[in-house]
């Protein structure tokens, strides 16, 4: 409704995020290139709906990922709905639905996820992922596979001064068995480790029965970030451990294979660092770009969330921030501009010519716009150069014969013979 003297609203909410011309070329750029990324691995797309029932997902997310979902009531059916948060669980849905499944399953995804927070900087409701998820496979050649996916997209992009930091949820499960941790205290005990609570740490293994070698190992964890050095050192030191033993050994099998890969020189493990889904059981790990403050990507292998699907296969994954990629590729001097390839002008008042070049043109796979505002030529190409046109094309009318002229600039121009143009 509109007020007589009274301007009206139209800003964007707070938390959203509206991309002009410019940046929405990067923007695509981006995920074309990250989604070619995915299709020479072997990847195929799904897409998947925005709104899916609560009741479907709710168990699976944590309480602090269940209270920021964006819910909405259903009017038809009176059910509970939520917009995306989380394009892994929609794709163990998905693939848990499936009553024929021929594994390995490759599939990639690009769209949006949605959650509440805080509006303020960058953070937002409205995020963009891309990302992959390798299903029916155990073996930790599939983490390192998923790696080396997320690697090739970053150098396709342009990007070489990355980071992977590799860490194991198994880890953490059995510090929680052999402390013997009821739920609560595990995730007061994570919490710690996160937060890099050292004195909480030191407080909370105090009274338990454990020997000075694991309670060392325990309190050191929030520092533990290293090399493979550090993971053989730790191993070394826990051998009379025989579970956590057996995920320091899997650090060293999968540095191993990310050897071949040529990808070892990018690995960083940090013990300090569980991930917030539940879902997650192994590997897991963020990647970083240097002077850049944020993970671009994340993911990690989660063997038994399809079973809460009512199915059970093994799977792992991972997903790009887009927005952060666009972030730090936007500060760079890209040279990439939305160009277009022809802008007609014609002056004459029979415009027959204009739309058989356009047609002519277009059919030969270039981009064509034609000039329908009615102002001086000067202007006309004054607009189309700087709205990212490589070439214009002129049609006037001399002495009573139609001509056509290219021109390259507003300096550069040349006749084209009109019987040439559609050989």
């Amino acid at each position: 409704m509109h007020f007589k003297g009274k301007k009206l609203k139209i800003d964007l909410p707070k938390g959203v995020r509206c991309f002009n011309v410019e940046d929405s070329f990067l923007l695509d750029h981006i995920e074309k290139t990250i989604e070619n990324t995915f299709k020479v691995w072997g990847y195929d797309k799904i897409t998947l709906p925005t709104i899916e029932y609560y009741d479907v997902h709710s168990h699976i997310f944590s309480p602090d990922i269940r209270k920021n979902l964006f819910r909405i009531i259903d009017r038809f059916e009176g059910e509970i709905l939520i917009l995306r948060v989380d394009f892994t669980t929609q794709i163990a849905r998905y693939v848990a639905s499936l009553k024929d499944k021929d594994f390995p399953i490759r599939l990639y995804y690009c769209g949006d996820v949605f959650r509440y927070t805080v509006p303020k900087g960058d953070k937002l409701y409205e995020r963009k992922q891309i990302g992959i998820e390798l299903i029916g496979v155990s073996q930790l050649e599939a983490d390192a596979e998923v790696l080396a996916v997320a690697t090739s997209s970053l150098k396709n992009l342009g990007i070489e001064n990355f980071q992977i930091d590799i860490n194991n949820i198994k880890l953490f499960q059995v510090l929680k068995q052999l402390l013997n941790l009821s739920q609560n205290e595990y995730q007061e005990f994570l919490s710690c480790i996160k937060n890099r609570e050292i004195y909480k740490l030191e407080s909370f293994v105090q009274h338990l029965n454990i020997d000075k070698k694991l309670k060392s190992f325990i309190i050191s964890l929030p520092t533990l970030n290293g090399s493979i050095d550090m993971i053989k050192a730790q191993a070394d030191q826990l051998k009379d451990y025989p579970a956590i033993y057996q995920v320091l050994q899997e650090f060293i099998k999968i540095y191993t294979i990310l050897q071949e890969y040529d990808l070892h020189k990018h690995v960083f493990f940090d013990l300090s660092e569980p991930r917030e889904f539940d879902y997650y059981t192994g590997m897991v790990f963020e990647i970083f770009i240097k002077d850049f403050p944020k993970p671009v990507g994340y993911g990690g292998r989660y063997d038994r969330l399809l079973s809460m699907y009512n199915d059970d296969y093994p799977a792992t994954g991972f997903a790009f921030d887009t927005l952060y990629l666009f972030d730090y590729l936007k500060k760079l001097t890209l040279d990439l501009k939305p160009q277009k390839d022809y802008y007609i002008i014609d002056t004459t008042e029979d415009k027959t010519l204009a739309y058989q070049i356009a047609k002519y043109l277009r059919e030969k796979g270039f981009s064509v716009a034609r000039d329908i505002v009615k102002r001086e030529v000067e202007k006309s190409m004054d607009f189309a150069f700087k709205n990212g046109f490589k070439k214009v094309i002129v049609i006037t009318l001399e002495n009573s014969d139609k001509k056509v002229y290219i021109f390259n600039n507003k300096k550069e121009k040349e006749e084209l013979n009109l019987e040439g143009i559609f050989k």
